[in-house]
């Protein structure tokens, strides 16, 4: 059983008393990663320009890995990407680390409750083909970076 947890620390905000924020994601350990296209994260930029629903922000602060974890990859930077399904109110949030020749894979999952055999590639592009193609079928999307 995986018990690797990536705990992403956000940098503090004056208004919120100086306290760090931070959000645990279950690690995705599969055997091959699921490769998040380039296109992706661009598109998603790209979109929140023009739409106030979506949020593109610098502040994440540290990535701490918890527990027994065997590093098969050494990541450059980290994404997350936080998003609610409107149709049922679903929260659902994906780190994304960055890997020197093989690019963005998902690493972890936000909530815990998620089922990770519930996780598969084709799901997971296709969700983020939907975000960029149908960004009105969600809400409170944040693109948060290093």
């Amino acid at each position: 059983m995986n018990s690797v947890i990536y705990k992403v620390i956000f940098r503090a905000q004056d208004e919120i008393e100086n306290k760090n924020l931070t959000l645990s994601f279950k690690n995705l350990d599969f055997e091959k990663p699921i490769s998040i296209p380039a296109k992706f994260i661009i598109e998603l930029k790209k979109i929140s320009e023009n739409n106030n629903q979506i949020i593109n922000f610098q502040n994440i602060e540290e990535v701490i890995t918890v527990g027994n974890p065997i590093f098969k990859y050494s990541y450059n930077y980290y994404i997350v990407v936080l998003f609610t399904i409107k149709s049922d109110g679903k929260k659902v949030g994906f780190l994304i680390g960055n890997v020197k020749n093989i690019g963005d894979i998902i690493i972890g999952i936000w909530p815990f409750n998620i089922i990770l055999k519930d996780i598969i590639e084709e799901s997971v592009l296709d969700t983020c083909n939907d975000i960029i193609e149908n960004p009105n079928k969600y809400s409170g999307i944040c693109l948060i970076s290093q």
